[in-house]
């Protein structure tokens, strides 16, 4: 047996003993086509090859998990590993927004002549900050795979004003427009606002009215008419108008956020607020869709910390004419490419201005450049980290990555890791016991982002809708953003043209313990195939919106699933302070182990581009003054 089919045997079959289901590899084996039932379509241009965590990304993973890397396995591999490398100054783990961060903060301030090197184990840099593309009836449409949202951060002070500005990112946009003559609509600019944040009678409420084989009903405008129209009773109806227009804080002590952090968000709302289980359950798929998990198992902190109802911080439903918040095209893949534009600039096309890094093709050979002084190597899966004696100085990190069905070994002086909990607690060797107990208290759970291309949008345009929100189906919410033009980018908005249509879809399931509903959504994720999924989105939108002249075979063009198995942190309550007078699992994680230090968003809790990019920044300072 070759080294290259040992290990396709031991990536492939891990996952089935891990999550006791099908292997991806399996599931393609039950159609005999390479995407034809799992990965499902690609979409085109640079990013095509790689939505979501992808089937090889999936396998290494798992062989990961089993630990099989950190036991016997590597000794049996020893005399098959590669050692092709000079040594690095710093090798960054993960090309996500915090690795990126961690490199940006390197090149800025580490002496001219170190090296970085960043090892990313999918095709293209980004991590969930990455774009669909879809051309649909000579249509170039872009969605985001998962990242989106941000706000423009235009005053000194606020964290993130000083990368936003370096960046060179703009402060101003311009977006599409209805056309002339049509019915006015009101768009979310985002994937994110309208589904709790922002009231418009252009975003629709289904309720399915009680009784076998009874329609449901469609309700605009839903706080603006304090819920009339809704299936609720008066009492629940001002249980939910209480929910949102509390302004006063319900402790007055000291260590007001301490206190928040010591409960989940149902007790917060049903024990101390005295709200009904309705206002719980409407809270609970809007949650899920921020930090991945619902109000059962969630900390109240948490819940503020995004912006939740119940708290004085929460700023009401506001217009969607009044938007503050943007999405780049691909979502915050923006912010991705300007980082890969200032780490190695002719990496992407054209010049430095926001035009051609949002439009310029990726030039792959210039990532990997010997002359770099960053270097970002792709489709590369760190399965190991080691330092011999993390006190002593001069002493390398040996890291060793999968690349191609074969394993690499290089050396550094110091190391970034700025991938996921998950990963970072099963790749590092000798993981003080502080570190490991801490990171059991990361429990991390999976999204499904599907962008279904549409080859028009009558049936909304006919319901007066731009999003749309239901209970009880396959997901909860979905909505067409109005587009931001960028260039030569301009998509059509207008009912008869295409677009596309996102979904957010999460896994969580109250009542299960916080650590079984992050597996059982895995479980769920990996194990349906395409087709499955695919059924469930266009199921659900027949349910939707067939009263309105929605025709699947006509009016979908194809739909791209973004598989994310490690979406979300869920921070539970005692994640962010700590419980019982024991440090926060957060604050023991950013301390460093030797030379190795450890940046992820998921140390925020509330996971978005500015955290990501921070906790990388102070991770490469961590390093920086070891170097």
């Amino acid at each position: 047996m070759t080294r290259r089919d040992f290990l396709n045997g031991l990536l492939i079959g891990s996952g089935a003993a891990l999550l006791k289901m099908p292997g991806p590899a399996e599931l393609i084996a039950q159609t005999g086509q390479q995407a034809g039932n799992w990965a499902g379509y690609d979409g085109v241009g640079d990013y095509a090859s790689s939505h979501g965590n992808t089937e090889d990304v999936v396998r290494a993973f798992q062989a990961i998990e089993r630990g099989s890397f950190l036991t016997a396995i590597p000794e049996a591999l020893e005399p098959n590993v590669s050692d092709i490398d000079p040594q690095y100054d710093l090798v960054v783990v993960g090309g996500g927004l915090s690795g990126l961060g961690a490199a940006y903060e390197f090149l800025k301030n580490a002496p001219r002549q170190a090296t970085c090197l960043i090892l990313e184990n999918h095709a293209i840099f980004g991590g969930a900050a990455r774009r669909n593309e879809v051309v649909v009836q000579g249509e170039r449409l872009i969605g985001p795979q998962a990242s989106n949202a941000f706000g423009v951060i235009d005053r000194p002070g606020i964290p993130g004003y000083d990368i936003y500005t370096e960046l060179g990112i703009p402060t101003e946009f311009d977006y599409a427009e209805l056309a002339p003559g049509l019915k006015p609509l009101e768009f979310d600019t985002t994937n994110f606002g309208y589904r709790l944040w922002f009231d418009s009678k252009s975003i629709g409420h289904y309720f399915t009215d009680r009784g076998k084989g009874a329609s449901g009903r469609w309700v605009s405008g839903l706080w603006e008419n304090t819920l009339s129209g809704t299936p609720y009773s008066e009492s629940v109806r001002k249980d939910f108008l209480r929910w949102h227009t509390i302004s006063e804080r319900q402790y007055n002590g000291a260590g007001y956020d301490r206190w928040l952090d010591s409960m989940t968000y149902k007790d917060y709302l049903e024990k101390l607020l005295k709200l009904d289980p309705e206002i719980t359950k409407y809270a609970d798929p809007v949650l899920a869709s921020v930090v991945g998990l619902g109000c059962d198992v969630i900390s109240a902190y948490a819940a503020r910390q995004v912006s939740m109802p119940g708290f004085p911080e929460f700023q009401g439903h506001r217009s969607l004419r009044n938007s503050h918040w943007h999405s780049f095209p691909g979502g915050n893949d923006g912010f991705s490419r300007y980082f890969i534009k200032a780490l190695i600039p002719d990496a992407i096309e054209g010049r430095k201005n926001f035009t051609d890094i949002h439009n310029g093709r990726v030039r792959f050979p210039s990532l990997d450049r010997e002359s770099n002084r960053v270097r970002l190597r792709l489709g590369s899966s760190v399965v190991r980290v080691e330092q011999k004696d993390s006190a002593v100085q001069g002493k390398n990190v040996t890291v060793t990555y999968l690349r191609d069905g074969k394993l690499y070994r290089l050396r550094a002086r110091n190391v970034v890791m700025a991938c996921g909990s998950r990963l970072s607690r099963k790749v590092v060797a000798g993981l003080p016991d502080s570190h490991a107990d801490a990171y059991k208290q990361f429990h991390v759970s999976p999204v499904l982002v599907a962008n279904v291309a549409l080859t028009n949008w009558r049936f909304l345009y006919q319901l007066g809708f731009t999003a749309c929100k239901w209970s009880g189906g396959f997901g909860f919410a979905c909505n067409i953003r109005r587009p931001m033009l960028v260039g030569n980018y301009r998509p059509p908005l207008h009912p008869d043209k295409p677009a596309l249509l996102t979904f957010y879809i999460s896994f969580h399931q109250p009542g299960l313990p916080i650590g079984e509903q992050g597996e059982s959504g895995r479980e769920r994720l990996l194990g349906l195939s395409y087709a499955e999924f695919e059924s469930q989105i266009v199921g659900q939108m027949k349910q939707l919106f067939s009263g309105a002249g929605f025709k699947a075979e006509k009016d979908v063009a194809g739909i791209i699933l973004n598989r994310w198995t490690y979406a979300y942190v869920n921070p539970q309550p005692g994640f962010y302070f700590g419980r019982e007078g024991k440090p926060a699992p957060r604050d023991i994680i950013r301390q460093p182990y030797g030379r190795i230090a450890f940046a992820h968003a998921e140390l925020n809790g509330h996971q978005h581009w500015v955290a990501a990019v921070e906790e990388g920044r102070r991770a490469a300072r961590q390093v920086l003054a070891a170097l």
